[in-house]
């Protein structure tokens, strides 16, 4: 071989190098089913990433089902030895996620039922207590680049409950075996409480003796067909679902400063979209759930304020728990905010 051809494939490889080096693809595990209205605003955020880096930067969004859920990323982003990085980049979380993986984070303090009324609320929470929930989660080695709220979850039942009692009575699978400390807290605020595998549900649902309801978003009620084995839906929306986009600081870290302002800017618009979208999503899928059989229980003014004065009240039952998700100082100063801002 010839030197002008050695010279010349070594400059080959080190041209392929170097732009390698310049390009970045980021795989995020999400949560988002496919075809949603939350998965496409995902790509299309990936798709606004690429253009703002001229391609430098590129999200890949891979299914958190097919790594075993919430519980199987959060193992995939744990069991990295020292000096070793994780297969994903970062991943998109619900709540249950985020608390799995970082609990000092105390992000399920957000969904303590009757804590907010509506999406205003929740809204303005996040923008007073981000920067104190996501410290914890800095500490770990994962930046927060975005919340997203995205849904409201509802009771779903199999039997009709008009009254806090009826609720408590029927057996709830609220937490899963992935969470247990949630279904702790809703056993000591007198809730009759079922662990069952995520996979194991729509067969306990259907089985007698099995679970009894959920609080789910009528999305996924309606994804899987929880609805028709739970048709009674409790019209009182329960808590939001929070979701938080991380990634990996080191990831992060590498990413030219210079795109990074216009990039968190895309995913701040993201948020908004995810705002307008999850509200009619949940119109939209209480409706799909309905047209297949479903009944939404409307309830009357005293009616719902037994509901919202039982929830302010087992609040406290869940932040004095053997094993709290709730912590107590950071529901209270959410708590004084909200009502502050509603005149109260």
């Amino acid at each position: 071989m010839s030197i002008k051809k050695i010279i010349n494939i070594t400059l080959f490889f080190a041209a392929a190098a170097l732009l390698s080096a310049q390009t970045a693809r980021i795989k995020i595990a999400t949560i988002a089913p496919a075809r949603s209205s939350w998965d496409i605003e995902e790509n299309a955020m990936a798709q606004e990433w690429a253009k703002i880096t001229g391609g430098a930067v590129t999200l890949q969004f891979m299914s958190a089902t097919a790594m075993g859920g919430e519980g199987g990323v959060v193992q995939k982003l744990n069991s990295v030895r020292p000096g070793q990085r994780a297969p994903i980049g970062g991943a998109v979380f619900t709540s249950l996620g985020v608390n799995e993986l970082v609990p000092e984070a105390n992000i399920l303090t957000m969904s303590v039922p009757g804590l907010f009324r509506d999406q205003k609320e929740v809204s303005m929470a996040l923008e007073e207590f981000s920067s104190e929930m996501q410290k914890p989660i800095l500490d770990r080695g994962y930046v927060v680049l975005g919340w997203f709220s995205v849904g409201w979850a509802y009771f779903f039942t199999k039997n009709e409950a008009r009254t806090p009692e009826a609720l408590k009575k029927q057996r709830l699978c609220v937490g899963s075996l992935t969470a247990p400390a949630l279904t702790n807290a809703f056993k000591a605020a007198g809730y009759t409480t079922m662990d069952v595998p995520a996979d194991k549900l729509l067969q306990s649902l259907k089985t007698p003796g099995g679970v009894e309801g959920l609080y789910t978003l009528p999305m996924y009620a309606y994804a899987a067909q929880y609805c028709k084995s739970v048709p009674y839906i409790l019209d009182v929306p329960l808590c939001p679902v929070m979701a938080a986009f991380l990634i990996s600081k080191d990831v992060w870290d590498e990413i030219p400063e210079k795109y990074k302002p216009a990039m968190i800017e895309a995913v701040k618009n993201a948020e908004k979209k995810f705002i307008v979208s999850q509200e009619k999503d949940n119109t939209e899928y209480l409706s799909r759930c309905r047209d297949s059989g479903a009944t939404l229980v409307s309830l009357d003014s005293s009616e719902r304020k037994a509901f919202q004065d039982s929830f302010i009240a087992d609040s406290k039952k869940m932040y004095e728990a053997k094993e709290p998700v709730v912590n107590k100082a950071l529901y209270d100063k959410i708590s004084a905010f909200v009502k502050k801002s509603r005149g109260e």
